[in-house]
């Protein structure tokens, strides 16, 4: 049985909302062991997995505005993790890398969009936040 355009379409739209709030679950989980001081690189790690896939199911659906808010959600937290002086070095040095992965990205659509003012901003934070290190 052929299904018309507009049912197909339905169709689609439906299982990219229902990926996405299955994605969403795994996010909230994986941040809420990113909250515990005991958490380890393993977390982190598995934290920045989920966003970025997040990001890349949205960015695959069309769905910009939501992409480049996982792509904030994640930077933003590692920039937090960076600053977190309950943290070892090992488990900051860590968040600053993929810090600067995510940076790359978000500057890169925003960059797309020509939305060059919030880039520079976004870049000027994490200079602020990552100056320990450099």
């Amino acid at each position: 049985m052929n299904l018309s355009i507009s049912a197909w379409l339905h169709n689609k739209i439906d299982d990219y909302k229902f990926s996405v709030r299955d994605i969403t679950v795994d996010f909230y989980m994986a941040q809420a062991k990113l909250n515990r001081p005991q958490c380890s690189l393993k977390h982190l790690r598995r934290f920045n997995d989920i966003c970025l896939d997040m990001a890349e199911l949205c960015q695959l659906n069309g769905d910009d505005r939501s992409y480049l808010h996982a792509l904030g959600k994640l930077h933003h937290r590692l920039l937090v993790e960076l600053g977190n002086p309950e943290r070892d070095r090992l488990f900051r040095m860590q968040a600053w890398q993929l810090a600067r992965h995510s940076l790359t990205r978000l500057c890169h659509e925003l960059a797309l969009t020509g939305d060059w003012d919030r880039a520079t901003r976004l870049q000027s934070d994490f200079v602020k936040h990552a100056a320990w290190i450099i």
